[in-house]
Formats: C-alpha cells, structure tokens, sequence
C-alpha cells in the first residue's frame, strides 16, 4: 500500500520521526529504536535534517537504512536554508539513488552565524521549495502545518492560506508542528475544513517526558502549555518515573481524545527512543 493510501484509507494510522545523532555518536546508535518501532507498522518514519543542511549525509543514510533494511517507507527532511537549485537536485538525486521518494520540504532553522538574507537567497519559502520538488517529479511531497500558527505568522487563519499555498505548489500531506492542546487541534481541523484543505494531515505527538525540554520546545515553537499540562508538570516535575508515567498518560489521552473526534493520522515524535513511544503505542486506541 503506498503511503498516501495509509493515510487515507487506514482507519488510523501513525508514523515516527527520529533525528541523525551527532556526529561523535555512532550512526548506528538510531537503529536499535527504529527497529523496535518497526514492528507496530509506522505509515512512514521520517529522519530529520540538521539547521542549514548539517547532518545531511546522515540524514540520507538513516533514511536509506530505514527502506533498504527494516522495509519501512522513510521521508527525508529537506531545507530552504542556504540552498539553491543545484543542491537541492544533488539531495533529491542522492535519495533517489538510495530508493527514497519521499520529501518533507521545510523552510528550516537558520543556523548561528548566519543571516536571514543569505539563509533564503534562492527558497524564500517552504512552497519555492516545493514547486522545484514537484517539477522534478517522482516523489511525495509532505510539508509542515501549525494547529495554533507559526511562530511569525499574524493569525493562524494566515498560516491556513500558506497551507492552501503550499497545496497548491504540489504538497500531497501535512504534517503538524507538535501541540499540546486537543481542543486547538480539533478546532484547527475545523478550519482546514472551511478552508477546502483536500490533503491529508497528519497530527505531531510529543511525548512529554521531560519537563524542561517541554518547556524549552514550547517557547521556542510558540505552542501553548494548557492547564492540565501545567498541573503535570508541577505535580511530578521533580520526580522522573512519575512524570515520566503521567507524559505518557498526557500523549495517550491526547490520542483517543483526537481519534474520537475524527482525527486519525499521527506522527510520534520519538526523539531517539522507543520505551515512551511502544508505550503510548500499546495503551492508546492506535493499538485498536
């Protein structure tokens, strides 16, 4: 089944994202993690791609790896930054050599050391990325969305008209921005419905098991941290089990909540591990 069709005629389906280690870690250090998760069936795991295009290399290889040895169909992070035509084909035809047809075509991070002006000389945005992706040809092309907006856009239904862009420059599905906050997703959906969004989104989940990371992703991508999240992380921030325990329970319920209203495509942010993730897996209705 292509991966399109998961996500579309599944009941429900997830997938999973995992990160290049640096590099002074084994490459290899991903690979225990992926395995493991490999035998719920992901729809798709997708491998990021480092500020400015660092950990490129490792990004394709990981991405190879997860096709050519676990069977699963992998998604390639690809950036605007510091990019230009030549080298986004030099990517594209890098994955292409290694059986990859899948694309998550972002406008990235500028790294430190670097301005806006020279980060987006040649792809100012996510959909002149993607135009150049889709004249190529041959792959599927995801690109990002945001349950309560970019951190630079002036409106969330701002953010819904670039979606509707990104639509029609060639982006076959969304992938959403991690949230905390069920009810905004739902109302998002909402929108996208009104708004005649035909492709398919999938929703981010991150595991809340870290309370100072929870708190840093949230500043740094403008999310909010609703009141039963707050009361987690008061309650059980100083102890690692129990609030290791409740994230999980936090990510599991955000699940079925969603599931129940009639959203049905996740995509699990593993940050590298697979005990949290299985765990989620097994308790929630994905598992159904």
């Amino acid at each position: 089944m292509s991966l399109l069709k998961k996500l579309t005629e599944q009941q429900s389906a997830f997938s999973l994202e995992f990160f290049p280690p640096k590099k002074d870690m084994p490459i290899s250090s991903v690979y225990g993690a992926v395995e493991k998760l490999s035998a719920y069936n992901p729809a798709f795991v997708s491998v990021t791609y480092g500020a400015g295009g660092s950990n490129r290399d490792r990004t394709i290889d990981i991405a190879s790896h997860i096709k050519n040895s676990f069977g699963l169909d992998a998604i390639a992070h690809l950036t605007c930054v510091g990019a230009d035509p030549v080298s986004i084909n030099g990517v594209l035809a890098a994955l292409e050599q290694n059986g990859i047809s899948n694309v998550l075509a972002l406008r990235g991070d500028i790294p430190d050391g670097m301005d806006k002006a020279t980060a987006f000389t040649h792809y100012q945005h996510a959909s002149d990325l993607i135009k150049d992706i889709k004249k190529r040809g041959g792959y599927t092309i995801a690109a990002a969305a945001y349950p309560e907006g970019h951190v630079e856009s002036a409106s969330l239904d701002q953010d819904i008209e670039f979606m509707r862009l990104k639509e029609a420059s060639g982006t076959d599905f969304f992938i959403t921005q991690l949230c905390f906050d069920k009810t905004a997703i739902t109302r998002f959906f909402e929108k996208l419905t009104k708004a005649g969004i035909k492709a398919p989104v999938v929703t981010g989940i991150m595991p809340v098991l870290n309370p100072n990371q929870i708190i840093r992703m949230a500043l740094l991508s403008a999310c909010s941290i609703p009141a039963s999240l707050s009361k987690i992380i008061c309650r059980f921030g100083d102890n690692d089990d129990d609030f290791r325990k409740a994230g999980v329970a936090y990510a599991v319920e955000e699940i079925d909540y969603l599931l129940a209203n009639g959203i049905h495509n996740f995509h699990l942010y593993t940050m590298n591990k697979s005990e949290a993730v299985e765990q989620i897996i097994l308790d929630s209705d994905l598992n159904g």
